[in-house]
């Protein structure tokens, strides 16, 4: 009943008490109200743990919303002075706003809230005051915070901006959430005592802007070094996207020292950017680039990028070149190249059309001379397709309209096919197309039929010489290139090569016959429509032949056939109780029969039989079976084929490793595929039986896989030729399928403890290197949590070929790939291939990396080849500071 009566007194003392001054604007003070109930730790504390569940009403003062605050020790209240002390993991939440430390005090006279540490019995400080608000955390042994003004004063605060950290001594914050330290360190490091940080004594911080200092100078180690500037400025990222300026970053390479991808940003709005970058080189020679991304939430995503180089040669390379009498070898002063990228990729949707575009196309030197990978500096053809496709609702209708380029960076060649139009109809049942009434099961309602047409135009600009090498034509031309300009968009477009090809896809079902085997007939047809048809004269005036050529002409060919298949089973078990329970043998053996007559027959028209010339030896006329179109030519020959395979696998069943009393078992692949297969073929007048191929995939020891390959030829060998005589080499009682012409073998083997290295992510804060140069001693990312792996791989080409001049050609390569944790910090990965054949490394790569905490070192050497050299780079690990590095490299064995 006392403690009842000291709570009414108290609440009504709180009460009683005047207001203190308002804020420009009045607000309702809503409750003061304790998070959690305290521990009891002195009797004083215990007459008010009863207000853990009280609301207190305020008057209308300075506390805009509910303060809510915990203790574990103990809470003690001054009501005279107006001020509560929590002890012991203090908090306190006050909207937005979050504080927690060892003792923190609340005065409600002058509106601040105090946080400190406590020693502990030994006299440690514990309990550093953390102070939370919003997404801005502040460490620090003393915290002031006034929640009316909304400023404060930090001692010995560490605070984070974005990746960076802020040592101060101390810190002032204002109602901004600004806030201006004194003797401050900069860092990307976490760690309480940094490894390197940027001294200044000033510092203003602008949370998700910028900080900025006064001078500074760079400290590693504890170590000052003369590196800074009178001022710095240290961007951190925005909770959204902004416009503003690139820094460039800085280096040397073939083309000398550079500023490299530096310029402005533009945010259009939340969902298009612009990036207008350059770089600049003291060599001579400039880049520019404008980049554009742009999103549409469920609709679609892509990017636009253009970028125009002004190449230098190098004054020395320039006058050696003309020292030579070749004029293509001479090199001009400067080479002006540009590129084009676009990528749109849909959002695909039922029932809606969908637009994509992949675009790369440019000066066929541009790619050699700005490359950013391997793949990109060898690859021999760049390609480009825009495409529109729908499938049409409720039906089994879809189209596509599409545009490609392709471009060659050796001969200049482009091809483009514009436009190409598609249409098709997926496979439906014939019965379905004549009739609405449910099926029956029938034998012919099996049928099927599917359509699909591509009509295209096919235009390059490489015209292909008009002439034959086995006869004399009457009007022969040369080959030709045409310049891709506006002046020859004409002559393009009239050179173009324009076709449809219809194709029909009929099924006549699936049977089974006895029981186990599985039979299926087809017929296949197709036909194709050409703008260009050749009816061939000879022309005994000039002993040439002479080529009339028609607006239109049409193409078909048809074949029929069928499979026959079955599957057999064969398993041997084994007395129980043994390692091995048992072994299946499972059997895939395949016939089928395919007719195609022979299209150079004179009834179809596709081949014409022409007098070509005269024999002058043999005084005989010469005569030609010519094709009459330039593509969508029928293969020649009758055709009566059977082939054959049989697919072979072989598992067995063993006892598993159990460490308890249940018996368990697992299957191990022996054979995952043995296939042999060949054919043979009636209509031929001679060497009937084709090839006989064979090839086994397995897997050795559960970690290594094998591929073998081989290719059987079933005839004896002419030994002058080296043609094949139509008498067989085979010998089945002898074992002997046939003579090798060719074989492959590959052994991979992967160990791999923990995880595969290409699976393991790369951290977000690593430094951008997309605008780098490629290199392969560039280092790459590393999982120092994987101890080590290790790749082997061999490899074996056989070729053989017959006849007095005939030979062996055996290659063999051994590749080793892998990595090493020599210590938690250190690690070593290699790569190697070695060539038996040749006796020689064909390459090798080692890097060396370090973990120097908020450093990353490595060190590159390539020892043999083109690439060779070394690369040392040591770079802060932040992306905020991705310029802060230090990089040596060799010359290596290739120019730019």
């Amino acid at each position: 009943m006392r403690h009842y009566i000291f709570i009414f007194l108290l609440l009504l003392q709180f009460s009683l008490l005047p207001s203190p001054p308002a804020f420009a604007q009045e607000v309702t003070a809503p409750a003061v109200v304790p998070q959690d109930t305290p521990t009891i730790a002195s009797p004083d504390t215990a007459l008010v743990a009863g207000l853990d569940s009280l609301n207190l009403a305020a008057p209308k003062g300075d506390i805009a919303t509910t303060i809510k605050y915990s203790a574990r020790d103990s809470m003690q209240f001054e009501v005279d002075n107006k001020v509560v002390h929590l002890y012991g993991e203090a908090k306190i939440n006050y909207g937005d706003m979050n504080l927690e430390a060892a003792y923190i005090q609340i005065n409600y006279e002058t509106n601040t809230l105090t946080a400190t540490t406590l020693p502990d019995s030994t006299g440690k400080e514990t309990g550093t005051p953390v102070f939370t608000q919003g997404a801005e955390t502040y460490a620090a042994k003393r915290i002031a915070y006034n929640y009316k003004t909304r400023r404060g004063r930090i001692s010995e605060v560490v605070t984070q901006q974005g990746e960076g950290y802020i040592h101060s001594e101390v810190v002032k914050r204002n109602e901004n959430n600004e806030f201006f330290g004194l003797h401050n360190k900069y860092t990307t490091c976490n760690l309480e005592h940094p490894h390197f940080y940027i001294s200044a004594d000033k510092i203003k911080a602008i949370p998700n802007d910028k900080v900025m200092a006064g001078p500074f100078n760079l400290v590693i180690g504890d170590i000052p070094t003369p590196l800074g500037f009178l001022f710095g400025l240290f961007p951190t990222p925005k909770a959204k996207r902004a416009s503003g300026v690139i820094v460039p970053s800085y280096g040397e390479n073939a083309r000398g020292f550079y500023l490299n991808n530096g310029g402005y940003y533009f945010a259009w709005n939340e969902y298009m950017g612009t990036r207008l970058t350059g770089d600049i080189y003291s060599l001579g020679g400039w880049n520019a680039e404008a980049s554009t991304d742009y999103v549409k939430r469920y609709a679609y995503r892509g990017n636009f990028r253009f970028t125009y180089d002004n190449f230098k040669n190098d004054e020395a390379d320039i006058e050696r070149s003309r020292t030579t009498d070749n004029p293509l070898s001479q090199l001009p002063s400067s080479r002006q190249t540009f590129w084009i990228n676009w990528s749109h990729s849909p959002v695909t949707k039922p029932g809606r059309g969908s637009f994509s575009a992949s675009v790369n196309a440019g000066s066929a030197l541009h790619q050699r001379i700005n490359y950013n990978s391997s793949a990109q500096y060898l690859s021999p053809t760049f390609n480009s397709n825009i495409s529109y496709q729908k499938t049409i609702p409720n039906s089994p209708f879809s189209y596509t309209v599409k545009a490609s380029q392709g471009q060659s960076t050796q001969t200049g060649t482009m091809n483009f096919v514009l436009p190409d139009l598609n249409f098709s109809m997926s496979q439906v049942s014939v019965s379905e197309l004549f009739s609405d009434a449910p099926a029956t099961n029938k034998w012919y309602e099996k049928f099927t039929l599917s359509y699909n047409v591509r009509a295209s135009n096919t235009i390059s600009n490489l015209q292909p010489a008009r002439t034959r090498s086995d006869f004399p034509l009457l009007e022969s031309a040369p080959a030709d290139t045409i310049d891709v300009d506006f002046n020859n968009l004409q002559r393009l477009w009239e050179s173009g090569q324009k076709q449809a090809v219809h194709a029909f896809g009929i099924g006549l079902g699936n049977y089974k016959i006895a029981r186990f085997f599985n039979f299926s007939p087809s017929v296949n047809y197709s036909e194709t429509w050409l703008d260009e048809k050749y009816t061939f004269n000879f022309n005994p005036d000039s002993q040439r032949v002479d080529i009339d050529t028609t607006n239109f002409g049409r193409v078909y060919q048809y074949s029929a056939g069928a499979n026959l298949s079955t599957t057999v089973y064969g398993t041997v078990n084994f007395k129980p109780g043994g390692k091995v329970e048992a072994i299946r043998h499972l059997v895939r053996p395949s016939i089928s029969y395919n007719f195609r007559p022979d299209f150079a027959d004179e009834r179809f028209g596709f081949y014409q039989r022409t007098l070509v010339g005269v024999d002058p030896n043999l005084n005989q006329a010469q005569y030609r079976d010519l094709g009459r179109f330039r593509s969508g030519l029928p293969a020649t020959g009758l055709s009566s084929a059977l082939n054959f395979s049989i697919d072979n696998s072989i598992e067995m069943k063993v006892r598993a490793k159990s460490d308890t009393a249940e018996v368990k078992t697992e299957k191990v692949s022996i054979i995952d595929n043995l296939r042999l297969s060949s054919g043979y073929d009636f209509a031929r007048d001679s060497l009937k039986l084709a090839d006989i191929r064979m090839s086994l995939n397995t897997k050795l020891f559960r970690f290594i896989n094998m591929n073998f390959n081989a290719t059987l030829d079933p005839y004896q060998k002419n030994d002058s030729t080296g043609r094949d005589i139509d008498r067989y080499y085979f010998d089945l009682s002898r074992g002997r399928l046939g003579r090798i012409t060719n074989a492959g073998l590959n052994l991979t083997a992967s160990l791999n403890p923990e995880a595969i290295r290409s699976e393991a992510p790369t951290p977000d804060n690593l430094p951008s290197l997309e605008r780098e140069p490629f290199d392969p001693l560039l280092p790459e990312y590393v999982d120092f949590k994987i101890p080590w792996t290790l790749n082997l791989n061999y490899t074996m080409s056989y070729n053989r070929s017959f006849g007095l001049t005939g030979r062996t050609n055996l290659t063999q390569t051994v590749g080793i790939d892998g990595s090493l944790n020599v210590t938690e910090k250190w690690k070593v990965t290699y790569n190697a291939t070695y060539d038996i054949s040749n006796q020689n490394i064909s390459y090798a790569n080692v890097q060396i990396y370090r973990d120097l905490h908020c450093w990353d070192m490595s060190i590159g050497w390539v020892p043999f080849g083109l690439q060779r050299g070394y690369n040392l780079t040591i770079n802060a690990r932040s992306a905020l500071l991705q310029d802060l590095k230090l990089t040596k490299r060799s010359r290596t064995g290739y120019n730019y």
